[in-house]
């Protein structure tokens, strides 16, 4: 048994109750949204629990990012999948929005005594820069994962310039992503299938 198959059969074991209190934890404090959730999840799933590698969640993050909805709640729906199937992604996908959806509730039948309250402008001026570092870190672990090869080397420095430069949207540049993964791989396979024969010309003229 080779080890992805030990972690399949590992995972397959995960109570459902272990899971929805993980990604409870989790949701209790995801400020900033899901791209901002990455090194927390990550922190849980990969560090804590060891339920999949790095490499599967950065595999699992760019996935979420293919489907509509919130990335933080596609990303544990994943998860919780890989673990336990159906009710491994409703116990995902439960913890990771109870803790959001009651202190979101409490704030909009606050908001409009809130609207005018100095600390939670305060509160909320502290907030951002800190989400901003935690996406910029996000952005930093991602690219040194994939900075590898050629297409990891200059997807990420196109992407940036046509984000930047040319103000693409986050549809098109997802597009041209899968687009340019589909194309890459297609030529590996063909790159292979070439050599294999050519292989087995030099095998027969040796004989």
């Amino acid at each position: 048994m080779n080890r992805e198959t030990e972690g399949a059969a590992g995972a397959g074991r995960v109570p459902l109750r272990q899971i929805f209190v993980s990604f409870a934890r989790v949701g209790a404090v995801l400020f900033g949204g899901g791209y901002a959730m990455l090194p927390l999840l990550e922190r849980e799933v990969v560090g804590r629990r060891g339920w999949c590698t790095h490499a599967e969640m950065a595999d699992y993050y760019a996935m979420a990012q293919l489907v509509p909805g919130v990335v933080a709640v596609n990303t544990s729906m994943l998860l919780g999948h890989r673990l336990r199937g159906f009710w491994g992604t409703v116990a995902a996908t439960g913890g990771v929005v109870l803790v959001p959806f009651f202190v979101l509730l409490g704030y909009a039948s606050a908001v409009g005594r809130l609207a005018g309250s100095a600390v939670l402008a305060d509160a909320m001026a502290g907030l951002r820069p800190a989400v901003a570092g935690l996406m910029l870190g996000v952005a930093f672990t991602m690219v040194r994962r994939g900075w590898g090869g050629l297409l990891g080397r200059s997807l990420p420095l196109a992407v940036t310039l046509a984000v930047l430069g040319f103000g693409a949207g986050a549809v098109q540049v997802l597009a041209c992503g899968v687009a340019a993964g589909l194309l890459w791989q297609a030529a590996a396979v063909w790159r292979g299938r070439g050599a294999v024969p050519a292989a087995a010309a030099e095998g027969e003229g040796e004989r």
